[in-house]
């Protein structure tokens, strides 16, 4: 009887931990997904960690990027008019968005556009190819045809990578990496 009361104590100290796990497992889940959301909502906005300069023109009444055409990786979207406000990259969702305060396609300096990293707007941006093309048509019904020439997987600091250039380029990027904490982000120049 006294070594069947023992396996019985030591039983219920056993169960009596295990009892404790699915506690312990529903705070660190929770956790888990706290973390998760709080993270996927900041680089869900597509910022950089700073605010570029912008171009010394302002692109209000321009001739401003309508629509971007990737056909090696069937990106072919409309493109809206964005800016950064409070430190956030406002961004369509459901098209690309041309940032304001870079420089529109043609005037020479660094033609920014963005989108979240979605199958249907730049979710295959990140298997561009150097080399390929990417065609840009303005308000007016200007083609602007580019090529690639650089593509960088980096963290949101890199923000030197869509700031104003004194030659024609195209800045391309969107979300990339787990909880899309890294941006890839595409250069071209005029063709």
């Amino acid at each position: 009887m006294e070594h069947f009361q023992h396996w019985a104590s030591l039983l219920k100290r056993k169960l009596q931990g295990w009892l404790k796990l699915p506690y312990i497992l529903i705070f660190l889940g929770f956790a888990l997904i706290s973390f998760g959301g709080i993270n996927y909502y900041r680089v869900r906005i597509l910022s950089f960690s700073k605010v570029p300069e912008a171009a010394a023109k302002s692109t209000e009444n321009s001739d401003i990027p309508v629509e971007i055409i990737i056909p090696s990786v069937e990106i072919d979207l409309p493109v809206e008019a964005g800016q950064i406000k409070d430190g956030v990259w406002l961004t369509s969702d459901s098209a690309a968005t041309f940032l304001n305060t870079s420089t529109v396609p043609g005037s020479g300096g660094n033609t920014v556009i963005y989108g979240h990293n979605k199958k249907v707007i730049l979710g295959n941006l990140p298997y561009l190819s150097l080399g390929q093309k990417i065609i840009v048509k303005t308000q007016s019904g200007k083609i602007h045809t580019y090529e690639v020439f650089q593509k960088d997987f980096v963290g949101p600091d890199r923000v030197d990578l869509v700031s104003p250039t004194s030659s024609a380029e195209l800045t391309v990027y969107t979300c990339w990496g787990l909880f899309d904490s890294q941006r890839v982000v595409v250069k071209a120049r005029p063709v």
